[in-house]
């Protein structure tokens, strides 16, 4: 029974530290080993950090620490405090996105769950940063630093886990309300209601609310976000069981920022997208172009494709997730975690379209010489259209655990983990305003005004697909006691069976993969391949895949295991090992019909020493990863580009990364804290990435001489060898002080990040970028390095007025010394191929008052 007694603690009396964010599974595994040990009492954290003892590396910063960030700011901007963590944010609140990297890996190669639900996108595993939920509803955020849990839902982890859960409601009456204003127009309301307990069960439950908006710290647009949240908690019995359900719902209307290459920035350091759309008239028997000029004129027709409100980010999102934990006997536990999502969302884009397209003339192209798209009698002309891709997502997901307490020294767990997501992805076309704005978000998905039909009467599209990603996953893991319970031992295996079904309904150009979404017949010249019948020798360079059906597997074994010891006086060691992998995203799939795409492997081992105290929580973790098969992604930014929005994987072979990550919270009295961190990180890697070349007859064949004239040879397409990992720094470091003085709190906070790389080759090619002297890049397209500095006061209202209880007035500053500097990397493999940055936000003030009950 001493098991049921130390759960309550974690479970129903609700101490912050006690949850580790992860799955139901997870925490009720690893908590009530670790309360055991303790005896029952846990550390709770210093300052809002927490380093747990388990035996891997593992960072958690609780409420305390959330609630000093800036309002309405996204969980991942707070994790930047976590070292080894590198979050590149778009703007200062957060609603713009940002680029995640762990230890050198990108955010799609890092599981990010909600309540243990895995949030990240089931095609490419984005991460979708504006999405998140509130922070005033997050408990803590859990971050795994290289490995994941036993159970973690995921295809595509190899860099590890970001996990948060959300609060469980208070026993007790009380509200929140709570009004923002900054810079940039900035307004924000958030309300949250807690019902505390409702009958003799203590059933209880929260709803909470928020509406954000504001403009784009440059460029013309702004930038919107409403979100609802509430989840009904039942607990049972006195032992911790409990089943509980939650809801949320985001959306998001942001006009995007424009990330432009070095050049775009040596022209105008405040890059932006355009306010204004120049049309060509619409003007009868007249050949109108909306594509006439320069892009780069702004009172040219061809300007309108920078224009903001056609490039622009929609989203839905919503879920209702469960969570149940159930104790069957004394020393068996079920634990389960049910959930739906929703998603609907588009990244905007625009086009021309030629009236005589032949997309749009359908397939009698004698009888349908075309379509009338702007209204003036005839076919002549070439009009400006709203070009997104739009992706529906429906996912379902169900995690389980079965956990035996053969003693308390002996713990075994069995999980298994369905996650199943339908993915829908099209590309409406959709008619435009005169002034150029969109009748729709969405294009023609939703509104028959915006829909483009062909002269067949079929909806025009620049997608059409629809892919099943399915994971089946059983894992299994011990965790063990020893020598007093000082020595703690753990062994897993994760076996996910993960399954890709592909459909494709356009046709695929072969020599680049871009698709063709047609009902016309087969123009003359070109070549119809069909992607199911094997074929040898060269593909014609004007072939086409036909639509085509394909299905791919991966069923990996994926063993893990960990030991720490515990010493006298708070101080302990760990090591571990996890293998890990990422499958290949359903963007390069459908790119490469025939292509074998490789998953990638790592081998992750670490070993720590952490001292835990009630005043200090420190840890200090070595790491070395190798790699096999190594993905580097990047979401296509170029506007004029046919793939702009996808998100491109390219393989640079095997790799090697080793470092330091280390971090201390320190509150030597109750009203002082500091907090600091660094990481460092030696990254190479290990091959080049090959191609293929025809040999000639001139002394410049790019094949050794003596190849063959006419015949292929392998050659070194990009110098990778030897080359640091894209957008990572080498060192990063920074820290938070704060000092309370009665009433008053002050907090000041930091982090310095490192040079980073934008290509793959690290500059060696032989391009070079010129006149750089004025941006923060080198010739090399190596960023420079930058320190952030941010500022709060916080005046708690209730020690002056005890009736304003939870009251506070908060007033915060970003970028305090207005740094100019690059945040997120499109990167690239060379410079050749213009990587794209985007612009650190600048110096900006924001002011709350909350008012509690």
């Amino acid at each position: 029974m001493k098991k049921l007694i130390l759960l309550c603690s974690s479970a129903v009396c609700l101490m912050p530290a006690t949850a580790y964010a992860q799955s139901t599974g997870t925490e009720a595994t690893e908590n009530a080993a670790e309360t055991i040990v303790v005896t029952g009492t846990r550390s709770r954290g210093v300052a809002g950090v927490v380093v747990p003892d388990v035996p891997k590396t593992r960072s958690i910063l609780t409420n305390e620490i959330l609630m000093r960030q800036s309002e309405g700011q996204s969980v991942l901007q707070s994790i930047n405090l976590v070292p080894g963590v590198n979050f590149t944010n778009s703007d200062p609140y957060g609603s713009a996105g940002g680029n995640l990297r762990i230890r050198g890996f990108p955010g799609n190669r890092v599981a990010l769950l909600f309540d243990g639900l895995p949030l990240n996108d089931t095609g490419n595993y984005s991460i979708f940063s504006n999405q998140q939920m509130d922070q005033e509803i997050i408990d803590q955020v859990s971050v795994n630093l290289g490995t994941t849990d036993v159970d973690s839902p995921t295809p595509s982890a190899a860099g590890g886990v970001v996990s948060y859960r959300t609060i469980v409601p208070s026993t007790d009456f009380r509200g929140m309300l709570k009004g923002s204003l900054g810079s940039f127009d900035y307004h924000r309301l958030f309300g949250m209601l807690q019902s505390g307990e409702l009958n003799e069960l203590g059933t209880r439950a929260f709803i909470a609310a928020s509406d954000q908006k504001y403009d784009k710290f440059k460029g013309p647009g702004e930038l919107k976000k409403r979100q609802f949240n509430g989840r009904i908690y039942q607990p049972i019995g006195s032992n911790g069981d409990f089943v509980s359900i939650a809801g949320h719902f985001n959306r998001n209307r942001n006009n995007s920022y424009n990330n432009g290459t070095v050049a775009d920035y040596i022209r105008d350091r405040e890059f932006d997208n355009i306010d204004t759309c120049v049309r060509d008239a619409p003007t009868a028997g007249v050949a109108d172009n909306d594509g006439a000029g320069s892009s780069t004129n702004n009172l040219a027709p061809a300007s309108c494709t920078n224009y903001y409100n056609l490039r622009i980010n929609p989203s839905d999102t919503g879920n209702v997730r469960g969570s149940v934990k159930l104790s069957l006997t004394d020393n068996l536990t079920l634990t389960a975690d049910p959930g739906y999502q929703s998603t609907v969302a588009n990244g905007g884009g625009t086009t021309t379209l030629a009236e005589n397209d032949t997309r749009l003339r359908g397939i009698n192209q004698v009888v349908n010489r075309g379509v009338d798209l702007n209204g003036d009698g005839d076919i002549l002309d070439s009009v400006r259209v709203y070009q997104p891709s739009n992706t529906r997502t429906m996912r379902y997901t169900f995690l389980s655990s079965l956990i035996w307490e053969l003693n308390e020294q002996n713990r075994f767990r069995v999980a298994y983990t369905y996650d199943r997501g339908n993915h829908r992805q099209t590309g409406e076309f959709g008619r435009v305003e005169a002034n150029g704005d969109t009748i729709d978000v969405f294009g023609g998905k939703y509104n028959d005004r915006a829909r483009i039909l062909t002269a067949d009467g079929s909806t025009l599209q620049n997608r059409d697909r629809a892919s099943v990603a399915l994971l089946n996953q059983v894992s299994a893991e011990y965790f063990g006691r020893y020598l007093d319970n000082r020595l703690t031992f753990t062994a897993g295996i994760r076996a996910p069976f993960f399954r890709r079904e592909l459909n494709q309904f356009c046709f695929t150009q072969v020599s680049n993969g871009n698709v063709r979404c047609t009902d016309e017949p087969v123009p003359a010249g070109v070549v119809i391949i069909d992607p199911n019948v094997p074929r040898t020798g060269a593909i014609p360079s004007n072939a086409f895949y036909s639509p085509y059906e394909r299905t791919v597997k991966y069923s990996p074994i994926l063993p893990s295991g960990g030991v720490s010891f515990d010493f006298d006086g708070g101080h302990s060691v760990y090591a571990s090992y996890g293998r890990n992998f990422s499958s290949p995203s359903t963007d390069n799939l459908y790119r490469s019909v025939n292509i074998d795409v490789k998953p990638e492997f790592t081998n992750s081992y670490e070993a720590g020493y952490r001292f835990r105290s009630g005043k200090v929580q420190a840890q200090l973790a070595s790491y070395y990863v190798d790699y096999k098969n190594r993905i580097v992604t990047a979401q296509d930014l170029d506007p004029a580009s046919q793939t702009f929005g996808s998100t491109l994987d390219r393989n640079v072979g095997d790799a090697r990364a080793y470092g330091l990550d280390g971090q201390v919270s320190y509150r030597p009295v109750r009203d002082f804290s500091i907090y600091a961190y660094a990481s460092y990180i030696d990254s190479k890697l290990k091959e080049d990435v090959l191609g293929t070349a025809t040999a000639t007859a001139l002394a410049t064949s790019p094949c050794p001489a003596g190849t063959p004239v006419g015949t292929t040879c392998q050659i070194v397409a990009v110098n990778t060898k030897g080359a640091e990992f894209v957008e990572t720094p080498k060192f990063s470091f920074g820290g938070r002080v704060q000092k309370d003085f009665g009433p008053v709190s002050l907090g000041v906070q930091g982090k310095w990040t490192g040079k980073r790389y934008s290509t793959d080759d690290n500059g060696r090619g032989v391009n070079r970028l010129a006149n750089t002297d004025d941006l923060p890049i080198n010739d090399r397209g190596r960023t420079d390095a930058y320190t952030v500095i941010d500022a709060d006061m916080r005046i708690a209202l209730d020690t002056l007025a005890p009736s304003l209880r939870g009251s506070n007035l908060r007033f915060s500053v970003i970028n305090l010394f207005d740094r100019y500097y690059f945040g997120n990397i499109n990167t690239q493999n060379t410079l050749a191929q213009n990587p794209r940055f985007s612009v650190g936000s600048p110096r900006t003030f924001q002011g709350t008052l909350t008012l509690g009950f």
